[in-house]
């Protein structure tokens, strides 16, 4: 698969066990032109993945390497710098960067609105890198079409009761973090949908 877009990715959630690291490995898979990394706000340095994403991700070609090899990581002002483009779990990710570093605002989206504002983008030209990316998806931010907090949606999770945000399952059960599962990879089929050559669909759910 050929694809259009390059850099340094960084992926927040809150610790770093559950919601970005599952993303981030899925945006690892779909974009091999971009280095992808996670971090957690509130991340205890050196934890593992928690059980029901270790069990996901292992279940996943490729999986069992990176679940292993995972610990999670506190995000910090030095990562933040060193990202292109920078999607978070939901806003309170988002505003905890925008605290560390206020010159990181217009590289940083939710997942879910990064996912909707690249599609508005598509087709992106080959060769773009994440930082203009980030760019044009901050022009027109107050323009796309998105997701409004309303009653979850059994069919569409990209549409469900949390807007723009994945909630945090960490303290919920199997049924819950598999709810987040869905989310995230319908989140990320859709960013690298949008910003993939290729004629066909990104499929993560394989």
């Amino acid at each position: 698969m050929s694809v259009g877009v390059n850099g340094k990715l960084l992926v927040v959630c809150a610790a770093n066990v559950c919601r970005s690291p599952f993303a981030a490995f899925l945006l690892a898979a779909a974009l091999p032109g971009t280095e992808v990394s996670s971090v957690g706000v509130t991340a205890r340095t050196g934890d593992p993945l928690c059980r029901f994403t270790d069990e996901r991700i292992s279940g996943l070609p490729d999986g069992p390497a990176f679940a292993k090899a995972h610990v999670a990581t506190r995000l910090d002002s030095a990562r933040i710098a060193g990202a292109d483009l920078i999607l978070t779990a939901s806003e309170i990710e988002r505003s905890a960067v925008a605290v560390l570093d206020p010159e990181a605002r217009p590289r940083t989206f939710t997942l879910v609105e990064a996912a909707h504002s690249a599609r508005a983008l598509a087709p992106l030209p080959a060769g773009l890198g994440l930082r203009e990316l980030a760019e044009r998806m901050h022009a027109q931010r107050g323009i796309v079409d998105l997701p409004q907090v309303r009653h979850r949606h059994r069919l569409s999770p990209l549409r469900s009761s949390y807007g723009i945000a994945i909630p945090d399952a960490h303290i919920g059960d199997a049924r819950r973090h598999s709810e987040v599962y869905r989310t995230v990879t319908d989140a990320v089929e859709m960013f690298a949908g949008a910003c993939s050559e290729a004629a066909e669909p990104v499929d993560l759910k394989s």
